[in-house]
Parts: structure tokens; C-alpha cells; sequence
């Protein structure tokens, strides 16, 4: 029997707004975790401005392809995305980018290792990973 988990932290007080669900998915469960896609896209936009934009999933984000185009969409590249995430630290941000997402900025770290989190689950688990845009 298959077991789901979902996690809606960073969707709650967001609803009926635009949605992001990264998905997890093996033979034995799924873990799902709702975001508020105005932070999504805040994390991806901070991201750019550490790495290229020719990562997979950034590459996608840009072009508005991929989760926005086709959904679910998967994440073919894990192990690289995970690293992506990983490489993300606020302190990095200038004080000018800081300053326009005070209220954002707060939830960022939290949800970077959440996203790491579900993506380690399929890197050690041999799953998949789905994005999926509502």
C-alpha cells in the first residue's frame, strides 16, 4: 500500500492562488510539498543570480517551459538540482535584493531544505521527482 504525505506550509494563507507541488514518488509512497508559487519564484529568481541559467530546472523556469507548459513535469536531472538548492544561502543575496523581499526572505531557508530534503528522499530512495504548476 502506498503511503502520501503532504506538506501545504508554504501554500497555507496562499489558497486559491497560484500553486506549485513538488512531488516525490516511488513504488511504496509519495511526499508532496504545496508552495505558494510567488515564493517558488522568488527562490528559482535568487538562484539565477548564484548559478546559470542553464541549469535544467532553471533553464525551464526562465523559458517558461517545462511545469509551466506540461504538468506534472519531471525533474530528470536530481542529483543536479539538488546540488542547485543546495547552493543557495541568503547571505549571498546583496542588500538591495535582501531589502526588496523582506517578507519573503524569512521563509527561503526553510523551504531550500525542504526541497532538499524530498529531493534526497528520491536520490537515496531511486525515485522520481515531479513539478507540478495549478
Amino acid at each position: 500500500m502506498k503511503t502520501d504525505k503532504i506538506n501545504d506550509t508554504y501554500y497555507a494563507g496562499f489558497e486559491g492562488e497560484p500553486e506549485i507541488r513538488v512531488i516525490y514518488t516511488n513504488s511504496d509512497e509519495s511526499y508532496v510539498l504545496k508552495i505558494w508559487n510567488g515564493y517558488f519564484d522568488t527562490l528559482l529568481d535568487c538562484l539565477v543570480q548564484l548559478e546559470s541559467a542553464q541549469s535544467n530546472i532553471l533553464s525551464e523556469y526562465y523559458a517558461h517551459e517545462g511545469w509551466y507548459e506540461e504538468s506534472p513535469w519531471e525533474v530528470e536531472n536530481i542529483g543536479d538540482t539538488l546540488q542547485l538548492f543546495d547552493s543557495f544561502d541568503i547571505k549571498y543575496l546583496t542588500k538591495e535584493e535582501a531589502k526588496s523581499l523582506t517578507n519573503i526572505l524569512p521563509v527561503l531557508p526553510d523551504l531550500k531544505n525542504d526541497i532538499i530534503i524530498l529531493l534526497q528522499k528520491a536520490v537515496n530512495g531511486n525515485g522520481n521527482v515531479f513539478i507540478e504548476y495549478d
